[in-house]
């Protein structure tokens, strides 16, 4: 590892970070193969997470990504707690109406402290035609050095790079996962023109900084029913993403007026309701 200068956000870096996560091109390119698995020397120590306590699933769905109103992806997710640890993963698939689901092109673990969200490990694998590309970000207890590493069939590097004080957030196309992880961990909180900053992974990895503003309650269509939603707006200057986030904290839908992609939480079948007797 080499230690590296902290990666510089300008308004062109951040607004092309924050563009590539709805990219049409990232939406589209998955190869039909199956997900390969990580190296194991790169795994995330899930042995250690598992020796605290047994997990207990507090949240799991899916994301159904569209683009111009057409699905483009599905995206299954789980949250599980275990001791203190919060273990979030996600598997994105290529999706379309009528078509028969492809494997799995893209999955991500991520382990997080469930008090405060701060992030311990995070590691993706993503199969791109030709080629598998593993992602992988290992954050410092008590230290703003993060290890940043990428490998592929070609290759791999690895770097120790500064980050900037306090929580940050990672984004790494095409997942929309780590988007709830924002709104869970802000529910309950005052969104005010609230500052948070996000390391985007891209061919060019960039810290950036945004912003979080809370917009009110709107009544949405959620399935078949009424729900009354936190809107939050989360992004720079130039780009937006729009939430909105159930009143427990989970996200329901989001959107990115730019691009047209929008992602909504798949809502759980409609109970029958019994016959009434005569």
């Amino acid at each position: 590892m080499r230690d590296s200068p902290p990666v510089p956000a300008p308004c062109r870096a951040v607004r092309a970070a924050l563009l590539a996560l709805c990219s049409a091109t990232l939406l589209a390119h998955a190869a039909p193969r199956a997900l390969a698995q990580v190296p194991p020397s790169s795994k995330v120590p899930l042995e250690d997470l598992l020796k605290l306590a047994t997990p207990t699933i507090l949240d799991e769905g899916r994301l159904v990504v569209s683009q111009g109103g057409k699905a483009v992806r599905a995206e299954d997710f789980s949250f599980q707690k275990a001791g203190r640890a919060l273990l979030v993963t996600a598997s994105s698939t290529v999706s379309a109406p009528g078509a028969a689901e492809r494997p799995v092109d893209k999955n991500m673990v991520l382990i997080m402290d469930a008090a405060d969200y701060a992030i311990e490990k995070y590691r993706s694998a993503w199969v791109l035609p030709g080629d598998t590309l593993w992602r992988g970000v290992a954050f410092e207890p008590g230290d703003t050095v993060s290890t940043l590493w990428r490998e592929s069939t070609t290759g791999g590097s690895g770097d120790r790079v500064p980050m900037p004080p306090g929580r940050i957030y990672v984004l790494d196309p095409p997942l929309f996962t780590t988007f709830s992880v924002i709104a869970r961990s802000l529910h309950g909180k005052v969104c005010d023109h609230r500052p948070i900053k996000v390391l985007v992974l891209g061919a060019r990895d960039s810290v950036v900084d945004a912003t979080v503003n809370e917009i009110g309650n709107e009544t949405i269509r959620w399935g078949a029913r009424p729900v009354v939603a936190r809107k939050l707006v989360i992004g720079d200057r130039q780009t937006d993403f729009v939430a909105w986030v159930g009143p427990d904290g989970r996200l329901l839908r989001l959107e990115q007026p730019t691009t047209g992609i929008r992602v909504d939480r798949a809502a759980p079948p409609l109970k029958k309701r019994a016959p009434r007797p005569h």
